[in-house]
């Protein structure tokens, strides 16, 4: 997810410091319809005591696609449905993350269990963002409506266990001066409200709400996780492209997703009940369909069975002194290179801002003109193998660098390779498939895509480390010591 900025109310019917009138939404998309048996997928502990849930695409072999009973439904012709076998899988208590390019391209999502009695939802895993929010049944403005594939819309009307956060509170205070919102109550019903605002420009997406508390669980066992009290936002006003039910945020707040699961196992150590008080997370999201990846929040293992180890660079919280992006995790990059080769770039350019690594965004984004030298580099490099520059404009992606494949299929093994390099002498060398997408132009053939843009074309002064760049890599935030790992090949 683009990163969360400075945001305004716009929220019709409530007393707030500034009101906007609601923006109109897009059409429906087609979409596979993935029914989820949840309740069998929620998370466990793993062998370093760590929650730990499984990542796969929705094309994995635990799941069985099977035609449809009803062709002729909205979704259209290719509409299916996807279920989960229990005896396919290995951990059967576990909750998967799920890559689902049909609800919307590049994201990874995560299963939740809100409220009593409990709503399964798929939500997205969003480091670059703060506080957790899904769409809630009493959305009156303008409304997400996800597919049925995510779960049912939470109703906090009918959990027994919501608790709806005062106006007066000191959460109410801490998130609107955290989110840089002046005031927002419903005086009626003495209940605080939110503003969120994802990105920039013309593409900006928002969600605006009430705020409460309801009861998350993260696991079936009592030992296994969850938070008593879990502080979200619920949905009422929202513009928002994605499919999903909402987003759980793994930013550097005391009332993000993360944070509140972390304290809540601090909390449960204290009580003698097991938990842990490591504060880290790690994942690895997956490249292809028949790979299997994982989510794990808190400790974790130095090494494992790989030959290949954790490297680490320094985690920096915030971003070069941006107050409004204090939350966010940011690597400092030192260097790229092309086929071994460095860019031809004073190498002064790359610390002129730091990068921040944003799991709910696919494409990297780079300073103009460390892109522009990538561009040069990836280019000559693509020409001498037979790879024709395009000049097709991708929707929506007009500073996507593309190229034409020349023959039947694509030899991998033989396209650049592309590094980046960051403090501490630690380089993430992208394999073929993170440094190159294949897309397919229905009459003109397929092309080679590199999931790199400038900085310009996403949010306005900002670099980016997109999670296309790490899929297959072990990424650890060891938030304790303040390192960076990532391991290949580990999904």
């Amino acid at each position: 997810m683009t990163i969360l900025i400075i945001n305004d109310f716009h929220r019709q019917g409530a007393k707030t410091s500034s009101d906007e009138g609601s923006e109109t939404g897009g059409g429906d998309e087609d979409y596979v319809v993935v029914n989820l048996d949840f309740s069998r997928r929620v998370g466990f502990k793993n062998k370093d005591g760590a929650l730990q849930f499984p990542v796969f695409h929705s094309k994995h072999p635990c799941l069985l696609l099977e035609s449809s009973s009803s062709s002729s439904s909205s979704a259209g012709s290719g509409n299916a449905t996807a279920i989960i076998h229990p005896s396919a899988y290995s951990v059967p208590k576990a909750s998967p993350v799920v890559a689902n390019d049909v609800i919307h391209k590049g994201k990874l999502f995560m299963v939740i269990s809100l409220g009593t009695p409990a709503v399964f939802n798929l939500v997205t895993i969003d480091t670059g963002s703060t506080l957790s929010w899904v769409q809630c049944r009493s959305c009156q403005i303008q409304c997400h409506t996800p597919p049925p594939e995510v779960g049912p819309i939470f109703d906090d009307g009918n959990s027994s266990t919501y608790q709806r956060v005062s106006c007066s509170s000191q959460d109410c205070a801490a998130v609107h001066e955290r989110l840089g919102v002046l005031s927002g109550c419903v005086e009626q019903t003495d209940t605080c409200l939110y503003s969120l605002r994802y990105g920039s420009g013309p593409l900006a997406q928002y969600s605006v709400g009430r705020l409460g508390r309801d009861r998350l669980r993260l696991a079936l066992t009592d030992d296994g996780g969850g938070v008593d009290g879990f502080f979200f936002g619920c949905s009422d006003d929202v513009q928002f492209n994605g499919r999903e039910a909402g987003i759980v945020g793994f930013g550097n707040e005391a009332f993000s997703f993360l944070n509140q699961v972390l304290a809540a196992q601090r909390q449960q150590q204290r009580n003698g009940g097991g938990g842990y008080s490591y504060n880290a997370f790690s994942y690895c999201f997956p490249g292809s369909h028949d790979a299997e990846g994982f989510l794990s929040i808190g400790p974790y293992a130095r090494d494992d069975d790989n030959d290949a180890k954790l490297e680490f660079t320094n985690l920096i919280f915030g971003y070069a002194g941006d107050d409004r992006r204090r939350f966010v995790y940011s690597l400092q990059q030192l260097d790229m290179m092309v086929d071994g080769q460095r860019l031809d770039i004073d190498p002064s350019v790359y610390t002129m801002q730091m990068m921040i690594v944003d799991s709910g965004t696919p494409v990297t984004f780079l300073l103009a003109p460390v892109f522009d030298a990538l561009d040069k580099a990836v280019t000559a490099a693509m020409a001498a193998k037979g790879y024709a520059r395009a000049r097709h404009q991708l929707q929506d992606e007009e500073n996507t660098l593309c190229f034409w494949v020349p023959g039947e299929t694509v030899d991998w093994s033989d396209l650049p390779t592309v590094e980046m390099k960051f403090t501490a002498g630690t380089g993430l060398k992208l394999p073929p498939q993170n440094a190159f997408d294949q897309r397919f132009v229905d009459s003109d053939g397929r092309l080679l895509c590199l999931p790199f843009q400038p900085r310009a074309a996403g949010v306005n002064g900002v670099q980016i480390l997109g999670n296309k760049a790490t899929r297959t890599f072990r990424v650890v935030f060891d938030l304790q010591a303040r390192m960076f790992g990532f391991q290949p090949d580990a999904c």
